[in-house]
């Protein structure tokens, strides 16, 4: 199961063409420091149904209203990351998949 999962995960990361980009990116007015959330894998949300992308929406805004009530300010949809903050999302995304494969993993 773990290698259907990562084969589409893989085929959603090329069919993105390029570096992977956050939904949403928030700045900290005073320290400047960049937070990002994203809606979720289409993959998960297809394998899973009606009930994984429920919750996938449901984390999303969760985390768009945990930011904006830290004060952080939602960059418009254009926004860029620095490199520095690109490679600490890649990083994100990479930690993220290992902890969803080790989670369907048999033990």
């Amino acid at each position: 199961m773990s290698a259907v999962v990562g084969a589409l995960l893989l085929l959603a990361g090329c069919a993105s063409g390029g570096r992977p980009n956050p939904d949403a990116i928030f700045r900290h007015p005073t320290t400047g420091d960049v937070q990002w959330c994203d809606k979720g894998s289409v993959a998960a949300a297809a394998l899973g149904g009606a009930l994984v992308a429920a919750s996938q929406g449901a984390d999303y805004a969760g985390c768009k209203t945990g930011w904006e009530t830290k004060g952080y300010a939602r960059l418009d949809s254009t926004a860029k990351l620095s490199p520095e903050d690109q490679q600490r999302y890649e990083a994100d995304l990479e930690r993220s998949a290992k902890e969803r494969a080790d989670s369907i993993r048999p033990k």
